[in-house]
C-alpha cells in the first residue's frame, strides 16, 4: 500500500529544493553555507515537524529554526530568564487569533523532549507581547505573524 503523503523528511528535502534559486543568488559562499545550516537544523526536528500536521511545509521548518536559535540564545544569555517581567508583556492574553495559532503548534510541542518542550512553550508565550500586531494582520496571516513576532523577540534580545 502506498502513502498518500510523503514523510516529512522527504517533504523537507523537497521544500529545500524549492529554495534552490534563492540559495543560488545569495551573495557568497558564507551566506549559502549559513542557509544550508539552517535547513540542517530543521532535520533535527523532523519528528515534531511531521507530527505538527501543518499543511504548509515551510512553517514547521521555520519554527524548528526559530526554536533552535532560541535555545542557543537562551544558553548564551541570562537575560532570557523570564519574559513575564517585561513591561511590554501586558498585551492581550485574550487574543483569539493568537490562541488559535498557538493551539496549532501543540502537536509540534507534544513530540519534543521535555526540556525542549518547556523552552518551546516559553518561546511561544513570548509572542503574547505582540498580540496586537498579530491581530492586526488577521487570521489568514497568523502563522507568518507568529513567526515574525518570535524572530522580532530574538532580534531584540540579540541587540541588548
Amino acid at each position: 500500500m502506498g502513502r498518500t503523503i510523503p514523510s516529512f523528511r522527504i517533504a523537507a528535502v523537497l521544500e529545500e529544493k524549492t529554495w534552490k534559486l534563492f540559495r543560488k543568488y545569495l551573495n557568497n559562499k558564507k551566506d549559502r553555507k549559513a542557509f544550508d545550516d539552517m535547513f540542517s537544523i530543521a532535520r533535527m526536528y523532523n519528528s515534531p515537524c511531521s507530527y505538527s500536521a501543518i499543511p504548509i511545509r515551510i512553517y514547521p521548518i521555520m519554527m524548528s529554526i526559530v526554536l533552535h536559535h532560541y535555545k542557543i540564545l537562551k544558553e548564551r544569555s541570562s537575560r532570557f530568564n523570564n519574559y513575564s517581567n517585561d513591561d511590554d508583556n501586558i498585551n492581550n492574553h485574550n487574543s483569539l487569533i493568537l490562541k488559535h495559532e498557538l493551539d496549532k503548534w501543540k502537536t509540534y510541542s507534544d513530540i519534543l523532549r521535555k526540556p525542549n518542550r518547556e523552552l518551546f512553550n516559553q518561546m511561544l508565550q513570548s509572542s503574547y507581547k505582540y498580540s496586537n500586531a498579530i491581530n492586526a494582520k488577521g487570521d489568514n496571516y497568523a502563522t507568518e505573524s507568529l513567526l515574525m513576532s518570535l524572530l522580532l523577540e530574538q532580534q531584540y534580545k540579540m541587540m541588548r
